[in-house]
């Protein structure tokens, strides 16, 4: 596809067009926040995607939607389709999962080791609102959260409805959704199963087959008018099988094709419980309880079991010039393999709050300490343990020049501590105990929420101590001694007529590693690798009568491939390009959809270096389907 035509043809649309929209663009309450307020009064940088919005793209599922839709970067771990990695202003796609935190209805989905998050657990259909807080977060939700932290809220109470689509590759999907409320209680359960015959084949003509299936039930309990209880139960069932790495010549040759299959199988069962109790009119207690029980299993025989507990609680205190927010929380999680045990352990207490030191301007402060505890028990050696305590800080200024213009400028201190996987070398030899690393982001925005059109811009900058990865020239896990990164940040939707809309999300992002001394100074002043400059969705929507109709392209410019520290690879990560196409007809309670996806073909793929390719979104396909609600 001719980029620049697509870029200059939306850039067109927004400066060329003025007619008037019947529909509007309504101001959003940036509901997961620890302190609620509007994307306008917000003192930090804010994505948020409405159901209205991702049920418009069609997406098949989570993974589908952040890649084409967002700011965030997407790429599937080392070719696992399941278990994708996720990249938040510039720590690559390597580390990148590590320094955002991702959240659904509050319980924490970031792992104590190396694995991604399972956003394969959370159906794209059960999603009310997706809400991306960038470079701020870290006092309501402390380790990790460095570029910022991902909200996923699911629905209260489900439609009653069923759906269903196939496509190309054996691509077949059914969900089925059933609510029922009362002025006492809602129930809804779903259940969610996705299969594909795979699009990779082996020489022995094996195909990277996979299947997920998903299953959620949820009780919300009103015994009085201001106390609201919950429970839910949910289940994931993963078996997946993906390629491995190809050679540059076998990737052009031909990427559907893998010298063997890696299989895994990952089950996890997660219960919830909550309470929200509303004191007075001023004041309000919440509490959430999460306990997971998660196996992991490869077919090389590698098998491991996580326990994860989870709870959080806050006290909310609101006046008419300021609302406080303090509680704790904590994220207990242990791994358990054939020769060892190993935790890691997170409690954490905060406090936080905004002044409205005129009708204008508000003042947004905050502190977080938390206690992170590891411990190691092999079943043979000593055991060996480490306690390390860290500090995050927020300040942040908001002034409404009118009804539709605002500007923020905010601080944040964040940390990440190390996984559990950090203290060991690639051969499982214990390493030591690694420094967390610690950053300092400073944003600067703008935001422009008029009734046809939305308009964000921010810039930022992210000087960074300690930041974690993995040195893959002595195998070692280890720290960057500094390191920074900055970029500029532009949202834009606009309602062209009532008919026609177009928006564009596009984020100019440099990190840069200043100091390292396992490289001997051979990484200094390098680029860090994975991290595209240029990052650019642009969607240009039609809806008329009952037929809706959406063209979207994803564009990321070339990078250093994900191991090249030195920057001297002779190959580098492509250019990645996908233009996707979806259609829908509403006939009373039937939709009937389609989308293609890699409309024109293009060859994606992701480089950890010379010769090692993990083909991703290599090739079109499509899907048609149908949903019945009742």
């Amino acid at each position: 596809m001719n980029k620049k035509l697509t870029t200059s043809l939306v850039a067109g649309l927004l400066i060329a067009t003025n007619l008037y929209s019947s529909e509007s663009l309504d101001e959003i309450t940036v509901s997961s926040a620890l302190i609620k307020t509007t994307e306008k009064n917000a003192a930090y940088a804010t994505e948020i995607y409405t159901k209205k919005d991702i049920e418009n793209s069609k997406s098949k599922d989570i993974y589908d939607f952040l890649s084409a839709q967002t700011s965030v970067n997407i790429s599937p771990d080392f070719g696992n389709t399941f278990a994708q990695k996720l990249d938040l202003r510039g720590y690559g796609i390597s580390n990148g999962f590590q320094n955002v935190i991702v959240n659904v209805n509050g319980r924490r989905l970031n792992t104590i080791d190396l694995g991604a998050q399972l956003l394969s657990s959370v159906p794209l259909e059960s999603i009310e609102r997706i809400e991306i807080i960038k470079g701020s977060g870290s006092v309501q939700y402390g380790d990790g959260a460095n570029a910022g932290v991902i909200n996923i809220i699911t629905n209260g109470k489900n439609d009653n409805y069923i759906k269903a689509y196939a496509g190309n590759n054996g691509v077949r999907s059914g969900t089925v959704s059933l609510g029922y409320s009362s002025d006492n209680f809602i129930i809804s359960g779903l259940v969610d199963y996705n299969k594909n015959d795979g699009s990779r084949e082996t020489t022995a003509g094996n195909k990277d087959s996979n299947y997920n299936r998903n299953k959620s039930i949820n009780l919300i309990f009103f015994p009085t008018e201001n106390l609201e209880l919950s429970v839910s139960r949910s289940y994931t069932n993963i078996n997946t099988k993906y390629g491995r790495s190809l050679s540059l010549a076998e990737y052009q040759a031909n990427p559907n094709k893998s010298s063997g299959l890696t299989e895994q199988y990952l089950s996890s069962y997660v219960t919830s419980l909550g309470l929200k109790y509303d004191i007075n009119s001023n004041y309000s207690f919440d509490f959430n309880f999460n306990d997971e029980d998660k196996l992991s299993r490869y077919s090389s025989g590698f098998t491991a079991d996580y326990e994860y507990r989870s709870f959080n609680s806050k006290l909310n205190i609101k006046d008419d010039l300021y609302k406080i927010s303090l509680g704790v929380d904590g994220f207990l999680g242990d791994s358990k393999g054939s020769s060892s045990v190993t935790s890691k352990d997170n409690k954490g207490s905060f406090i936080s709050s905004d002044f409205y030191l005129n009708k204008d301007l508000k003042l947004s402060t905050g502190f977080r300490r938390e206690f992170v505890e590891y411990n190691y028990n092999p079943n043979v050696g000593a055991t060996l343990n480490d306690k390390i305590g860290l500090n995050a800080f927020d300040l942040g200024l908001n002034y409404s020049i009118n009804d539709n213009n605002s500007i923020f400028a905010n601080f944040n201190k964040s940390f990440q501590a190390p996984d559990i996987n950090r203290f060991f070398t690639f051969g499982g030899t214990f390493n030591g105990f690694i420094e967390p690393a610690k950053v300092n982001n400073y944003t600067l925005g703008y935001n422009n929420i008029q009734k046809n059109n939305k308009l964000k811009v921010s810039v930022f900058r992210a000087d960074l101590k300690n930041e974690i990865y993995y040195e893959s020239v002595s195998f070692k896990n280890t720290n960057i001694d500094k390191s920074h990164k900055y970029g500029i940040e532009i949202f834009n939707k606009y309602l062209i007529n009532k008919d026609l809309f177009t928006s564009v999300n596009y984020s100019y992002i440099i990190a840069k590693i200043d100091e390292e001394n396992e490289g001997a100074g051979a990484f200094d002043g390098k680029d860090l690798p994975g991290v595209s400059k240029h990052n650019v969705t642009v969607n240009l929507g039609y809806e008329f009568n009952k037929i809706k109709g959406l063209v979207s392209h994803t564009y990321r410019s070339s990078a250093y491939s994900a191991n090249d520290f030195k920057n001297n690879l002779t190959q580098k990560q492509d250019a990645y390009n996908s233009t996707d196409l979806t259609f829908s007809y509403n006939y009373k309670n039937i939709e009937v959809f389609g989308k293609v996806q890699n409309l024109f073909d293009e060859a994606n793929g992701l480089w950890v270096r010379d010769d090692a390719i993990y083909p991703v979104n290599f090739e079109r396909t499509y899907y048609v389907g149908t949903k019945i609600k009742f």
